[in-house]
């Protein structure tokens, strides 16, 4: 299984990565394939809105900046893991343009009702971290990615909050417990 690993902080060594490298590392144990993309290190303008990407069932964005290439990996991964920080109770804005580029990823046709995501019964899945709570905080960026989840037509492998942030001892017990929980999830979503 093939999991493309989404960092969006625009810190590559921040938090968020060091908590990321620790699922990666115990899913690729668990025999998972992991790719990741520094997202946050990219250069991606969010959607024009231009409708180019509505020409026909397969092209992407007609906007060719670094965000072709992480859609093309997006289609040819199993499962994507985007994992996140917590920036003013939404995600960061890098990621966010990656996101709303995959506008791109759903297609309809003139005059007919419904549409065809090319993402329909993908895996996805989403780490959060915080600085303050999760409440009123880090569940925001859930509740944005189920609704990402139901109109992309995919399924969710589920969502693990590290929130709030502890910074004496980042990958204490409860936070390793957690993500060896949520690895659970991607074995139990594996089989299905």
């Amino acid at each position: 299984m093939k999991v493309l690993s989404l960092l969006g902080s625009p810190r590559a060594n921040g938090n968020t990565a060091l908590v990321l490298r620790y699922l990666e590392q115990k899913l690729e144990e668990k025999g998972l394939e992991i790719n990741r993309i520094h997202v946050g290190g990219l250069s991606i303008q969010g959607c024009k809105e231009c409708f180019g990407c509505k020409r026909d069932d397969e092209s992407l964005c007609c906007f060719d900046d670094d965000a072709i290439h992480v859609l093309r990996d997006i289609l040819a991964a199993d499962v994507i893991l985007w994992a996140s920080p917590t920036f003013c109770w939404g995600f960061p804005a890098q990621l966010k343009a990656l996101m709303d580029r995959m506008y791109c990823l759903l297609k309809w046709k003139e005059g007919e009702e419904g549409y065809r995501s090319m993402l329909e019964g993908k895996l996805m899945a989403l780490l959060v971290t915080a600085g303050g709570e999760e409440k009123d905080n880090a569940d925001i960026l859930g509740k944005a990615y189920q609704q990402m989840v139901s109109f992309m037509k995919c399924r969710s492998v589920g969502i693990v909050y590290i929130a709030p942030w502890c910074d004496e001892s980042p990958l204490n017990r409860e936070v390793c417990t957690k993500l060896d929980e949520f690895v659970d999830s991607f074995v139990s979503a594996k089989i299905k």
